[in-house]
């Protein structure tokens, strides 16, 4: 457990006490059991990604000794497998609904499909030694990502925003990153998400053929996301040469203790900073009296009616961007779906998943588009609404904006600042665009009657292909256009109204709090310097508890 951890943790008792005794409010209103929660719990997540019979399973499987995971498993029946350090083993299956399933070891190693529905995942916690020294490390054994867009969405939008990195395994046979994983890293890309590449089965070819490989892979992630991996490395599962690989997730495991500091400690410093304001008011050091506690709850009822003017204002100046911005992304996904059209049309006339390569390249140009185009826009607008506030308004309110990892940052950062932390859930400027697969599904139907034709089957090879790409360019991309537009533009506005809503319901609680403060320290002030100097006694033994533990956590940084 992280010095942090073990501080906030012990801090915990105490901290609800004089929490207790006040009247001071945050939002949300539970800040306190989620950090405690997350310190108990944290745990960051590295999936494995790679082609069908990369060798994942097979890697985990030698890390750990033991061969739990089944590494004959076709592509259709395959669940991600989840594993990590437990003092005693559980094997769970975790069914869509939420619901789980007790398994056992020959479940885990068979055929898992008969017994949890699609959509379900699995997780095993073992009293492993080299688990342990992974303590805060979550391996994922996803399922082979060769194409398609559900396996794509699955392995992205279920584990982007919990991990430390992602871990792409190229076999040593294989030799090069797939377009399948090349597609995938691009949208890894736009979140700055770290990569630890693997070359497997490195025992399949000569030392410096395999060395190559890693050179290969390495610069090909470089080409790909404009930054190299955190690590390449080579391991044979066979041979059990997996000490490049061990290093390497030793290598995450001690960037952990950082990503814990900026996503519970710097909260948890954010919300007492905020309390130490309110303790501030008690204890009266601007000397107050009752005509100037008056006077600021005036002042501060004016500005509020300012502030709720000026976020009304702005998010109306918002709004109506939308439908420029709207307009620049679906140009910019046009793009991206005319640039690859040479492949669709190779996928439409060899039968492929034409759907999901469609679903692939959208989510992707869609995510690049939002980062470019709506993003911006969400951070001008969060800053002038800021900008609002009185100045001495609480420091929570007031934080960074630099939600992006720097590209000379030693270990990746992958979560929020503060506020942005505050606005997660409507943040997520990469919508779900798993919706748009079957929304193409449709689309492309308009191809059948074109291979239906037998006249048309009867041109040429180089007709035919002329035939197949002109139905993809005046049929099949405008009308996906026109249903993503459809998509995206109530998930804009949603972010919008949820950005507005979440600023509004904190700035709320800021100010509650700070009447409270106004109202309390009138209410002694009135009683006599007696009574209030007791309080005050009581409020300085509390600040100065608050900030033995705001300096504890500092230095423990």
């Amino acid at each position: 457990m992280f010095k942090q951890q073990e501080i906030i943790l012990s801090a915990m008792p105490a901290l609800r006490e004089i929490l207790g005794r006040y009247q001071w409010k945050s939002s949300p209103e539970n800040w306190l059991e989620l950090a405690e929660g997350e310190s108990r719990q944290f745990i960051v997540t590295l999936p494995l990604v790679g082609a069908f019979s990369a060798g994942k399973s097979t890697l985990i499987n030698a890390l750990i000794g033991e061969a739990i995971f089944s590494t004959n498993i076709d592509p259709e029946t395959a669940y991600p497998a989840e594993l990590s350090y437990g003092t005693t083993t559980k094997l769970i299956g975790h069914l869509p609904d939420g619901g789980e399933t007790s398994l056992s070891f020959d479940d885990l190693r068979g055929n898992l499909s008969s017994q949890l529905p699609k959509g379900s995942y699995v997780s095993a916690t073992l009293p492993n030694p080299l688990l342990a020294r992974l303590s805060h490390l979550r391996l994922v054994d996803m399922p082979g990502w060769d194409s398609g867009i559900e396996a794509h969405a699955s392995a992205i939008d279920g584990y982007a925003s919990r991990s430390l990195a992602y871990c792409v395994v190229v076999s040593a046979e294989e030799g090069d990153l797939r377009e399948s994983l090349r597609r995938a890293l691009r949208e890894l890309a736009v979140s700055d998400m770290p990569i630890l590449a693997v070359i497997s089965k490195a025992d399949k070819k000569p030392h410096e053929d395999v060395e190559a490989v890693v050179e290969q892979v390495r610069q090909e992630i470089i080409s790909v996301m404009g930054r190299p991996p955190i690590a390449a490395v080579k391991a044979s599962a066979r041979k059990n040469h997996l000490d490049e690989l061990i290093a390497a997730l030793e290598q995450l495991e001690g960037q952990a203790e950082r990503l814990f500091a900026r996503k519970v400690t710097q909260t948890v410093l954010s919300k007492l900073g905020s309390f130490d304001a309110h303790l501030n008011t008690l204890i009266n050091s601007d000397d107050l009296d009752s005509e100037k506690i008056h006077a600021q709850c005036e002042q501060l009822n004016a500005d509020m009616g300012q502030f709720a003017t000026r976020l009304e204002d702005e998010t109306q100046q918002l709004e109506s961007r939308v439908q420029p911005v709207l307009g620049r992304i679906i140009d910019r996904v046009g793009n991206a779906l005319r640039v690859d059209i040479d492949e669709l049309t190779g996928e439409a006339l060899n039968r492929g998943d034409l759907s999901g390569r469609i679903g692939i390249t959208v989510r992707l140009a869609t995510q690049e588009a939002i980062d470019a185009e709506f993003r911006p826009e969400i951070e001008r607008y969060l800053n002038r609404v800021v900008d609002g506030l009185p100045d001495d308004f609480s420091p929570e309110i007031r934080c960074s904006f630099d939600y992006r990892t720097k590209s000379g940052d030693e270990a990746p950062s992958l979560v929020l600042t503060p506020i942005l932390s505050l606005l997660q859930p409507l943040l997520k400027l990469h919508p779900k665009l798993n919706v748009i697969s079957a929304i193409i599904v449709g689309v492309v139907g308009l191809l059948e009657g074109l291979f239906a034709n037998k006249k048309q089957q009867e041109l040429d090879e180089a007709h035919q292909r002329e035939a197949v790409q002109r139905q993809i360019a005046n049929t099949v991309i405008p009308d996906t256009l026109q249903q993503v537009r459809a998509a995206l533009q109530p998930m804009l506005e949603q972010h919008i109204q949820s950005a507005k809503q979440k600023i509004a319901d904190t700035v709320r609680a800021q100010q509650a709090s700070h009447e409270a403060a106004l109202n309390e320290l009138q209410t002694r002030l009135a009683e006599g310097q007696a009574a209030f100097a007791s309080a005050r006694t009581q409020y300085q033994s509390d600040r100065a508890a608050i900030a033995r533990l705001v300096t504890d956590l500092e230095n423990a940084q």
